[in-house]
């Protein structure tokens, strides 16, 4: 699956990809290392006015979530829901 992220904004943003815990936990860590730079598969950052994407292999069907971790964007409810169902026609 690919994911284009567009920041037409004035802020910093990025979309990370987890479950609500994993999500949680990272935007706490946030909070107190506002600066903290990291790089993982699983998120992208995207400078203002500029685009970014993730490309990523969902190896199961479920419900995954996505977050802006930024310092105080996931408390602001920048996040949301990726519902992955079964390939049509996959064996089971």
């Amino acid at each position: 699956m690919r994911f284009v992220v567009r920041n037409t904004g004035r802020m910093m943003h990025e979309m990370v990809i987890g479950t609500s815990e994993e999500l949680a936990k990272h935007a706490a860590m946030m909070a107190k290392f506002p600066n903290m730079e990291h790089d993982e598969g699983y998120m992208v950052h995207v400078d203002p006015g500029t685009t970014g994407e993730i490309i990523w292999h969902f190896n199961r069907a479920g419900s995954f979530e996505f977050a802006c971790l930024i310092a105080g964007h996931y408390e602001a409810g920048m996040r949301g829901t990726l519902t992955v169902t079964p390939k049509q026609g996959a064996a089971k």
